[in-house]
């Protein structure tokens, strides 16, 4: 028996010597003889055995309810300094996740060596020991619950195997750890994983409920892996020019951006572009310099025209096979299709000119297919075909228009909007949020004065193709009168900027959409700025269109063991995964939101209840298979939160009683109820054997 306090334990020991010593020093006096007493000493020699039992039996309730009393007080544990002999019920947490399929110096994978581990740990255990196994990849589920039979246990590990998922071992504890039913319950929970950056998120704490149940529970976990082997991992891949805007047909340039680990030395490696049909379309070399840890690159990648594609890059095998791949997803339309909303005019002169004509003669020498229609008539006639609209006369909208350009940029169309050009009073700009739910906002007031543009303007949006080269095209900018336009959350940024910092041109992706917004605060035509005749102008729109156009076509991050939410285009749709993956098709539900996960790195296709179809790219996060080395100090300090480990090589040689022994209230309690009796059968010797009152003899005498 062990306790909380072991120094009250040694007092109520300690206290125990207190009824002894009164025994030895209150003795009765000796009984000196005389004639008259002499019949009484014969009859009370017949009953001296009897009260001389009596007395020692007093002592020894004595030095019991003293004793027993200070034990109860001070904490006892329900469990023995030795346990060899007890029953176990142990819950074991295999790591299946990305880290896991880290390849060792022997040949195989984590998993492998982890369930090999396992295996023997379990052989040799007392019969009647029960086991349980629990997966950590996402989503973190029981595999088998608690049995005894050894050998169901060894097929269920058998079974695993490694997931391209991440882990997810704080769930994962939370199934192992008793619940508020079971907390009575004793367990013994380990985690088996490698413990590398990927597998265990330090910076995330652990649930805090775990510590309501930690009392209950052993926890032993394996010990990190320390070493840093050498591996490359994709960090990024996308396109930055779309097929269309190369002189080359059917092409798209790609930039990738590579990460190393490990041993840094100067090296080469290949990486392969192939499509769909696993034909080799691009190759490129990631060239390393000594210490260098990333690298970027571009290649030219040939697709087939008029559809929409995918691609994957491939590196060569290391230490983690599943970073060595991504998917990208690429636009093979060969021109994009622009319609201007606007209203004809018989006007000639240049001053004169609507911002719709300006703005056909900046875009018409790329070759882009450009047709201008009345915005009056877009709720009757709507452009569906369009990859980009340009509103130049947004007053012209009616209630229906909006509603279809809102529906349009949700589903993946690029939106351009400038101020009506004749109106002083832009009444469609103060419900611009409201009608395209995007978090810009606008006044209807049209400022006039100097204005110019910033010298050092944005690098993000859909001008930023333009580069340093924006910043010298912006200089000789005048402007006379600008819409105010503001950004009402981080969703919405800034494409550029006046000299005051405000901005001229916002964008935005509307709410639950995937395309995008753009809104110009002020009207290409030259009673508004100088802009029309300025060399900005037809790089301008021309990058508007087509930075627009792949920022809309730039599908949200869709990464393994994650929920796909695609928005209100894809409602009451199926995302249907690639061939020969063994992945069951997604149903999403009218959000567009799925309830299961996707768990397999792929290109993805999106079925629409229209039966159009769109493809995804699913990646594994890079940060969940990293297998960078953690400390075992900082592993320590994560569980520490909930409950203090123990290493498996720790866990044969160092037993302590904290590591077996939990307490329960329980004992404390049948220890003080022995106690009590003590003290109450005590008393009642102590009343046999106390003399009777003078009164009862009087009585008895008479």
């Amino acid at each position: 028996m062990i306790f909380a306090s072991p120094m009250l334990a040694w007092a109520a020991i300690g206290a125990a010597f207190i009824p002894i010593i009164l025994h030895l020093l209150l003795r009765r006096p000796r009984i000196t003889p005389w004639g008259s007493n002499y019949l009484l000493q014969i009859a009370f020699a017949k009953i001296q055995r009897r009260r001389r039992f009596e007395k020692w039996l007093l002592l020894a309730l004595r030095i019991l309810a003293i004793s027993l009393v200070g034990l109860a007080a001070a904490g006892p544990f329900s469990k023995s300094w030795n346990t060899e002999g007890q029953l176990k019920e142990r819950w074991i947490i295999i790591d299946d996740g990305a880290t896991s399929a880290e390849i060792t110096t022997g040949g195989l994978n984590v998993l492998e060596e982890l369930k090999s581990e396992i295996v023997q740990s379990i052989q040799g255990q007392k019969i009647g020991d029960r086991f349980a196994l629990v997966l950590s990849s996402i989503p973190a589920r029981i595999l088998l619950e608690p049995t005894s039979s050894l050998e169901l246990v060894a097929q269920a590990i058998s079974r695993v195997a490694v997931k391209e998922v991440p882990s997810d071992i704080p769930a994962a504890l939370e199934l192992a750890f008793p619940n508020q039913e079971n907390k009575a319950n004793v367990r013994q929970v380990e985690v088996w994983s490698g413990f590398r950056r990927g597998a265990a998120n330090l910076e995330q704490p652990l649930p805090s409920v775990l510590k309501n149940s930690s009392d209950q529970v052993t926890l032993i976990t394996t010990k990190p892996r320390q070493s840093q082997p050498i591996n490359q991992t994709f960090l990024k891949c996308f396109a930055t020019r779309s097929a269309g805007e190369l002189e080359e047909k059917n092409k798209h340039v790609v930039k990738a951006k590579v990460g190393r680990e490990g041993f840094l030395e100067q090296a080469t490696n290949q990486v392969l572009f192939q499509n769909t049909k696993n034909e080799i379309v691009a190759t490129s070399d990631v060239r390393w310099n000594t210490n260098s840890t990333e690298s970027e690159f571009e290649v030219k990648v040939q697709l087939a025209g008029g559809e929409q594609q995918g691609i994957q890059a491939t590196l060569q095998e290391d230490a983690q096979p599943l970073d060595n791949k991504i998917f990208v997803t690429l636009d093979s339309t060969d021109n994009p299709k622009v319609t201007i909303l606007g209203r004809k005019s018989l006007e000639q002169g240049v001053e004169n000119l609507p911002a719709s004509s300006w703005i056909m003669r900046a875009i018409e020498s790329t070759g882009m297919g450009v047709q201008e229609t009345d915005a009056e008539t877009i709720s009757i006639r709507p452009p569906t075909l369009s990859d980009t609209i340009i509103l130049t006369r947004p007053d012209l909208v009616d209630q229906a228009g909006w509603s279809w350009l809102q529906n349009y940029a949700k589903n993946g169309g690029t939106l351009i909007i400038t101020p009506a050009t004749e109106s002083t009073q832009q009444n469609w700009a103060a419900d611009v949020e409201r009608l395209l739910q995007v978090p810009i906002r606008s006044q209807i007031e049209i400022k006039t004065g100097e204005y110019r543009l910033s010298k050092k303007q944005p690098r993000g949006g859909p001008l930023s193709l333009l580069g340093p080269e924006l910043d010298v095209l912006c200089e000789p900018i005048h402007i006379q009168k600008y819409l105010p336009l503001e950004t009402t959350d981080a969703a919405a940024q800034s494409a550029l900027l006046f000299e005051n910092g405000n901005p001229m041109v916002c964008w935005a992706k509307p709410k639950n959409g995937n395309g995008i917004i753009v809104v110009v605060g002020v009207s290409p035509v030259l009673s508004w700025s100088d802009l029309p005749v300025k060399p900005l102008m037809v790089p301008f729109f021309q990058e508007l269109i087509r930075g627009g156009r792949l920022l809309a076509s730039e599908q949200q991050e869709i990464q393994t063991g994650s929920i796909v939410s695609l928005g209100s285009m894809a409602a009451g749709g199926v995302f249907i995964p690639p061939p020969q993956s063994g992945a069951a098709t997604i149903e999403l539900d009218q959000n567009g939101q799925s309830q299961s996960r996707v768990l397999v790195p792929g290109l993805w296709t999106l079925q629409t209840k229209s039966n159009r179809t769109q493809t995804f790219a699913v990646n594994l996060s890079p940060t969940a298979a990293s297998i960078q080395p953690i400390t075992n100090a900082a592993l320590q300090s994560w569980f520490g939160t909930i409950k203090a480990i123990q290493f498996q090589d720790e866990e044969q040689t160092n037993k302590t009683p904290t590591a077996w022994s939990v307490t329960d209230p329980s004992v404390s309690g049948t220890i003080f109820l022995i106690a009590l009796l003590c003290a109450l059968f005590e008393s009642i010797l102590s009343r046999r054997g106390s003399p009777r009152h003078t009164a009862q003899l009087t009585k008895v005498g008479a």
